[in-house]
């Protein structure tokens, strides 16, 4: 079984059960208590770090000029300046992190169904966007995971969040220690069917680089590696290309069956791909059938063991 490194990742304080909301009130998501244990909690809570107390009144998000502003109806207090300088600081104050998960509906955090008003008194509804805080967050940080724990609801989404949040924790943590050719081959190796179920392209890339690494300039190359492996990460795997990697799996075992089995198999792909079964069903075969045929390449798979299973 695959050991799992502890993601370091930026938590909204409200998620972690600190009293700092609006309202006083803690917040109690099953989801992310069961997460805080596997990673490294770094804490924010932007509102309370910009002076505003606990519990405080509503403040909103509006649509100022091309961009969008911060400000506290009740009060009058503009506050778009005062939250954009905190983000910035913030951010440079931040060791290296995996990802980061913030509050919903947020007007600082935010990542989805923030409520936003087309004035600084909030008289008049514009639309559902994103909270200042998250809006630095997401262009500071486009290669790594950023999301809410509304969002994360959604299995898919969740898996997503998961396998990025802990395939790039393991990056960061063993590029540390890697010193020769053959380590980076191993990682490569390891991640492949992953990287091919987010980005054939992405996986050709970073397959000729290591082909063509060399230890005079192994240095540079980690760092194209680490480029190149967060940018195949970004876009969400289709059902399609989670189907692929699996039918490219299941070659490495195939000869191990008869027809009907094998046809048994492919109907099963074919049902993950109309929705009818969920793709772990797969997942379970594939490791069951790895083990008792012996294939060490397969069990090794990042792909096949993403994250911890009790976050399933």
């Amino acid at each position: 079984m695959r050991s799992f490194p502890k993601p370091r990742i930026v938590l909204s304080a409200c998620l972690n059960l600190k009293p700092v909301r609006y309202n006083g009130q803690e917040v109690r998501d099953e989801f992310v208590l069961k997460l805080l244990p596997y990673c490294e909690v770094l804490e924010v809570c932007p509102e309370v770090a910009i002076g505003l107390g606990v519990p405080r009144d509503k403040v909103i998000v509006y649509k100022k000029g091309d961009s969008f502003g911060l400000s506290q109806p009740s009060t009058g207090l503009e506050l778009t300046e005062r939250m954009n300088a905190f983000s910035e600081e913030f951010i440079k104050s931040l060791p290296e992190v995996d990802g980061f998960l913030l509050k919903s509906k947020s007007p600082s955090c935010g990542v989805s169904n923030t409520k936003v008003y087309k004035d600084e008194k909030g008289e008049e509804f514009y639309s559902k966007g994103k909270g200042l805080f998250a809006l630095k967050i997401i262009k500071s940080f486009e290669l790594l995971p950023v999301e809410d724990e509304g969002r994360l609801k959604d299995a898919e989404l969740r898996s997503n969040f998961l396998t990025r949040l802990f395939a790039i924790a393991s990056l960061r943590q063993e590029f540390k220690n890697i010193s020769r050719v053959s380590q980076l081959m191993d990682f490569h190796q390891r991640n492949k069917y992953l990287l091919m179920s987010y980005s054939q392209k992405k996986l050709k890339e970073l397959g000729r680089l290591v082909a063509q690494a060399k230890a005079e300039t192994l240095k540079e190359t980690l760092q194209l590696y680490r480029k190149l492996f967060l940018q195949a990460l970004v876009k969400k795997p289709s059902k399609g290309q989670h189907a692929n990697t699996i039918l490219h799996i299941f070659g490495h075992l195939s000869r191990h069956f008869n027809q009907k089995e094998k046809n048994h198999f492919l109907k099963l792909v074919e049902d993950y791909k109309s929705g009818k079964i969920e793709r772990r069903t797969l997942i379970e075969f594939l490791r069951a059938y790895s083990y008792r045929f012996e294939k060490d390449y397969l069990t090794s798979q990042t792909y096949l063991y993403p994250y911890p299973e009790d976050l399933n």
